[in-house]
């Protein structure tokens, strides 16, 4: 008994000394704002050290990973402290706000709204906003001597065999969007086409977003569709080149507060800055590699761009990105990711035998460019159910994999009786 006496005497102080500590720790991280966010290190550099800059303001810490990773980070109870969000993917805000993870926000300009998918605009706010080009190594394709490709048509050129690069929607929503605006401005035949033609062309399918700007950059490729943020932070090199797409769509730049922000107030204040004058400012300079939501000077050299992009003949629609997300995903993946060596064996016996004939041959390319997808079923609230049950899903999969499989067997049957 004296025993279990003496330790609960020595049990209290340490608990006293763990709970001061545990305040302490608190205490700290309410003097901090901590943002989550799918942008690198790079892309925030401007905002935060523009921010910091303020006598009165609270330092910044952020926490950059993939839109994946974040899911999983804020759907725990902790949250590690986070009071903002801060990206470009409406999937990442939409599965937060579902899953309560977001506060209110009120007072939003119309400026910030507008770029504002409507199921969203209760927690989120538009802050910036991106279009997509292509990123080219201007020496890469110098030693080359090809050109430079501007638009994704160009990226089918069996010229740029082995020389492209992308990343997987299922890696990168910032490339989930990107390919998601290809297909509903092409149509969704026409926009896998495109990708599938591309597909004999790639290196590799890189892991990140911006991993796809520093392999380009590296001379690891020698271009690569991508988010102009990324590409735009590079171009102080003058071997890197980039263009945009002429049909780009507009990719904004989303900010939230998080329902268990310790500091709610600060965060707002951050919003708000950003959405300032000064803080419009900071994207109105080419540092950050994005565009205000606010009209540019009209002297600006950045204002017909931004125009451009903000008048987008056929903007994202974004209910349909949601809808169908993981369709999307997992049929890019099953299509090209984890095809892509079989697909640029059979892309390389394809412009061997069209270099010997000296002509195309489209009814080989029409094959090698089939989906096991109808453009019908791709808008089909039906068939996205089928992705909801795991047993389904699985089928689908096999079911496309054996497709994949058949094309390619005709393709190279069809090379064969043409020798």
């Amino acid at each position: 008994m004296n025993t279990l006496m003496r330790s609960i005497k020595l049990f209290r102080p340490l608990m006293a000394l763990v709970i001061s500590l545990s305040a302490m720790t608190s205490l700290a991280k309410s003097d901090e704002l901590v943002i989550a966010t799918t942008f690198s290190p790079e892309a925030t550099l401007a905002i935060v050290n523009s921010w910091n800059a303020r006598p009165d303001a609270v330092p910044i810490r952020t926490i950059n990973r993939t839109s994946a990773s974040l899911e999983r980070l804020l759907d725990t109870e902790a949250l590690e402290n986070v009071d903002l969000v801060l990206t470009s993917s409406p999937m990442l805000m939409r599965h937060l706000q579902q899953h309560n993870r977001l506060g209110m926000l009120e007072g939003i300009p119309e400026y910030s709204q507008r770029l504002t998918p409507t199921i969203l605009t209760d927690s989120v706010a538009a802050v910036a906003f991106s279009g997509y080009g292509i990123l080219a190594n201007r020496k890469w394709m110098e030693q080359s001597q090809l050109a430079i490709p501007k638009t994704w048509d160009d990226l089918t050129d069996s010229q740029y065999q082995g020389m492209l690069l992308i990343s997987s929607p299922s890696r990168s929503d910032t490339y989930h969007l990107m390919i998601e605006s290809l297909l509903q401005q092409r149509g969704w035949d026409e926009g896998w086409r495109i990708l599938l033609s591309m597909s004999g062309n790639l290196a590799t399918v890189s892991s990140r977003s911006f991993g796809v700007a520093d392999k380009i950059k590296a001379g690891l490729g020698g271009a690569a569709p991508i988010i102009d943020n990324y590409a735009n932070i590079l171009l102080a090199d003058p071997e890197l080149e980039f263009h945009y797409l002429p049909d780009s769509a507009t990719s904004p730049t989303f900010i939230a507060i998080t329902r268990y922000s310790l500091a709610p107030e600060k965060a707002r204040q951050f919003i708000d800055f950003l959405l300032s004058e000064q803080g419009q400012q900071i994207f109105a300079e080419s540092s950050t590699g994005k565009y205000p939501v606010t009209p540019l000077v009209e002297n600006s050299p950045r204002k017909d761009q931004q125009s451009q992009l903000l008048n987008s003949p056929k903007p994202l629609d974004v209910q349909l990105v949601l809808k169908r997300q993981r369709l999307v995903q997992q049929l890019f993946d099953a299509a090209i990711t984890f095809r892509l060596t079989e697909s640029k064996d059979a892309w390389r016996a394809v412009y061997m035998a069209e270099a010997k004939l000296k002509r195309q041959l489209p009814e080989v390319r029409r094959l090698l460019t089939a989906m096991p997808v109808s453009a019908k079923e791709s808008e089909d609230p039906a068939y996205y159910s089928r992705f909801e049950d795991n047993r389904k899903a699985e089928e689908e999969y096999m079911r496309w994999q054996r497709f994949f499989q058949e094309q390619q067997r005709k393709a190279i049957n069809a090379l064969e009786a043409i020798k």
